[in-house]
């Protein structure tokens, strides 16, 4: 089985729910680099999630850690989508600034919890721990009501194991930000060492709820709902049917990432199709429409908005799209490629005809182009004109069989023979 075939039956196990068969096609395609290799990574992701559920809710609790365990290795920040092609695009490396670069600049914003931070993590990473702690301990006196302050000195406390001053840092984060799940789940993490399971458990399960993709934390609660026997075990969500909210802070990223690079929506728009298409592209429909909201000025996101669209089957949105690009930039060939087959699809013939016309024009002189165009010009009854689309095709590649076959169905129709295939795009 090729790994175009693999990717597609992986995806469609999915999302019937057979995560076993899932997680056996997927498999092998999560290691590949690439577009189709990321995605498998993320569904093999929600395919071990989701058989962990099922193990779960059987007290299967030594099976469900494993599955849990693996989906956190797959997709290690949790979250959906939007989440995961952030933290796979955004690039590690040094810290952002010099530590005295950092000094220089806190020195002059002594309450700019940003920057406090950075430097504290920089210091810290440099093994300069008691400076990093001192420098969190001073932000708290000047800024006490920064949950993000109590919570990065929760973290270090706690790594150094002092677990009193550790808890008592991340319960104040909580106190004062009751919507941060990784001081739910970090202070989840200091309980259980403290051997308060009980504690733990309530945290961890109030950090689910607030993140049900999380396999990370839900592979917490799998180990501790198996060595505390009798206690009340917490409810799991299935995060991969849930969607409909997105990550508003990951849509935004995303959104930037896809300004800088807009050729990363041209990959997606490469794969093979798939049954987790609307998934995705509702994803990425999302971000770019956000991305339009900051730069509506932009051709080439209103094409990529209009290619998504497409995708998605929403041929409207798609022309509205593609019709701005084209009135930003007359010139931008892919452009006027894009509402060439969309106007063919919706039957605008005539309009058709000439975008395909116009982008040839101006640069897309491409075999593929010239069949589109070919097979338009044949639906609205100009064979001939037709006939010239499909040889310059084959002028331009002599490989390109659906041309060459394109005239020999002229040829036949002009004795009678048989119908012209339909034109894909052209329905």
């Amino acid at each position: 089985m090729n790994r175009t075939e693999a990717y597609r039956q992986g995806m469609a196990a999915y999302n019937a729910g057979r995560y076993g068969q899932a997680i056996e096609r997927l498999g092998p395609l999560a290691t590949e680099p690439g577009l189709t290799g990321l995605l498998s990574r993320f569904y093999l992701g929600r395919a071990h999630h989701a058989a962990a559920l099922e193990h779960f809710r059987r007290l299967r609790f030594r099976e469900a850690a494993g599955h849990f365990e693996a989906a956190a290795r797959w997709n290690p920040h949790g979250g959906g989508m939007e989440r995961f092609l952030v933290a796979c695009h955004v690039r590690t490396g040094r810290i952002d600034l010099a530590i005295d670069t950092l000094r220089s600049a806190l020195a002059q914003h002594g309450d700019d919890v940003e920057t406090r931070v950075r430097l504290a993590l920089a210091l810290w990473r440099n093994a300069q721990k008691d400076e990093a702690i001192a420098l969190l301990q001073e932000g708290v006196q000047r800024c006490s009501q920064s949950g993000e302050l109590y919570y990065q000195l929760g973290v270090m406390h706690a790594a150094r194991e002092e677990y009193a001053d550790a808890a008592a840092c991340l319960e104040k984060a909580i106190e004062l930000d009751s919507n941060r799940v990784d001081a739910h789940e970090r202070l989840a993490q200091v309980y259980g060492v403290q051997g308060n399971p009980a504690r733990a458990l309530d945290l961890l399960q109030r950090a689910h709820a607030m993140d049900p993709a999380n396999s990370r934390i839900a592979f917490q609660l799998s180990v501790l709902a198996r060595m505390t026997p009798g206690a009340r075990l917490p409810t799991l969500e299935d995060a991969g049917r849930s969607a409909g909210t997105l990550d508003q802070a990951a849509i935004d990223r995303l959104g930037e990432i896809i300004v800088e690079e807009p050729d990363f929506v041209s990959a997606f728009l490469s794969l093979p199709a798939s049954d987790v298409d609307q998934e995705v592209f509702s994803v990425l429909a999302a971000t770019l429409e956000r991305a339009l909201e900051r730069h509506p000025e932009y051709a080439d996101l209103h094409y990529h908005c209009g290619a998504v669209y497409r995708r998605l089957g929403r041929n409207v949105a798609a022309i509205e799209h593609a019709e701005q690009a084209v009135r930003m930039n007359p010139r931008f060939v892919n452009a006027l490629i894009l509402l060439g087959e969309l106007y063919g699809q919706t039957e605008r013939w005539a309009d058709s005809v000439q975008r395909l016309e116009e982008a040839i024009r101006q640069g897309g002189d491409y075999p593929d182009v010239h069949y589109l165009l070919g097979r338009l010009l044949h639906r609205s009854g100009q064979p001939e004109r037709a006939r010239e689309a499909f040889e310059r095709a084959l002028a331009l590649n002599r490989e390109f069989e659906p041309a060459r076959q394109a005239l020999e169905d002229i040829r036949l129709l002009g004795k009678g023979t048989r119908p012209l295939v339909q034109a894909a795009g052209c329905d």
